[in-house]
């Protein structure tokens, strides 16, 4: 059928169709595209420390981008953020710390929205104002990097508490997965629920090693005051020696003669040192007092210089049962330090 003006109906009806499915395949490709862009361009979770990037990359799905900010061999109490530092922080979609109590540094970015806080000011921790009485009790006059004012930050030793920071982590990276992403959210549920697992099966296998240790041994002697969780979790006295000597005069002969009869009365079995070599104070009383020093170091401020969270926890508690004269089973622990490897390390 045609109109007075000889065109076709039929065509006439439908006069653009050509271009109408062009503009779907366009809008199409558009779509995709900016769905790609989107996809590419998004934000990180940046994670401060290195220990809690450790336990946030076995937590997170593998699809979501997590930034570890500090190098393991970097001091995070006196470290300054690079611009490079700061810049990432900023953009970051989240940020997750242990809080300015362990890394000052942070203090500027604690308050933001994104900021995740996991440590002990975040923490409803049994005791910890008890934490807190005896290492302020540590202060006379400046106490190197290693004061943290009234709470004590070292909060990980107590495998307890990091499945408490676990929780909080894995709800907070929850809330920024679209309801749309099952994957995502089953990966995040399966992987939160293996870090839990390890952790119970860690402070099973911590508390049988240290049950070796013969009960008049069981006192752990360094130069900070960074093992308390460790020893109240694990059945075992604690003993700071910067509790007793302070800082810049560490060395007077009244502190030495302090903390000497101290452990004199103490009798421990060594000193154990947080360094190689060890620390100037800790030779200098291990030499008057005839205590040894422990053949190896323990880590109290995050990771060793490879490994893991579960690398930490392992070489610490091997390093002290077997120098205060229990015998500790290192073949149970290193399987589980290869599961958690297995999460942290995609």
């Amino acid at each position: 059928m045609s109109d007075r003006l000889g065109h076709s109906s039929q065509s006439n009806r439908f006069p653009n169709r050509s271009i109408f499915k062009s503009s779907l395949s366009l809008g199409a490709f558009f779509l995709l595209g900016t769905t790609q862009h989107v996809q590419a361009k998004e934000k990180t979770i940046v994670a401060v420390e290195p220990l809690v990037c450790d336990v946030v990359k076995a937590i997170a799905p593998p699809s979501k981008n997590v930034t570890c900010l500090i190098d393991r061999k970097k001091d995070v109490h006196d470290l300054k953020f690079s611009p490079k530092q700061a810049q990432a922080l900023k953009k970051a979609r989240q940020v997750i710390t242990l809080g300015p109590e362990m890394t000052p540094a942070i203090r500027k970015w604690a308050n933001n929205p994104s900021t995740v806080v996991v440590g002990i000011s975040a923490l409803e921790i049994d005791d910890h104002e008890r934490h807190g009485e005896k290492h302020s009790a540590e202060k006379h006059g400046d106490h190197e990097h290693h004061f943290h004012g009234d709470l004590d930050p070292h909060i990980w030793h107590d495998p307890n508490n990091i499945i408490k920071m676990s929780k909080i982590i894995s709800k907070s990276i929850r809330k920024n997965i679209s309801i749309f992403d099952k994957k995502a959210i089953r990966d995040l549920r399966e992987r939160s629920q293996s870090v839990e697992s390890i952790l119970e099966d860690l402070d099973r296998w911590t508390q049988k090693q240290v049950s070796t240790i013969p009960s008049q041994q069981r006192t752990i002697v360094s130069k900070h005051k960074a093992m308390e969780y460790y020893g109240d979790a694990f059945g075992l006295k604690t003993l700071g020696l910067l509790g007793f000597t302070g800082h810049s005069s560490s060395l007077r002969p009244q502190n030495i003669s302090s903390i000497l009869k101290e452990l004199k009365e103490t009798r421990p079995k060594v000193l154990f040192s947080e360094q190689k070599p060890a620390s100037k104070l800790l030779r200098n009383l291990s030499r008057q007092s005839s205590i040894p020093i422990s053949s190896k170091q323990i880590y109290v401020d995050g990771l060793m210089p490879t490994g893991n969270t579960i690398s930490v926890a392992i070489n610490n508690t091997c390093n002290i049962v077997n120098s205060l004269g229990g015998s500790c089973d290192m073949g149970a622990g290193v399987n589980l330090e290869e599961k958690w490897a297995l999460l942290s390390n995609y």
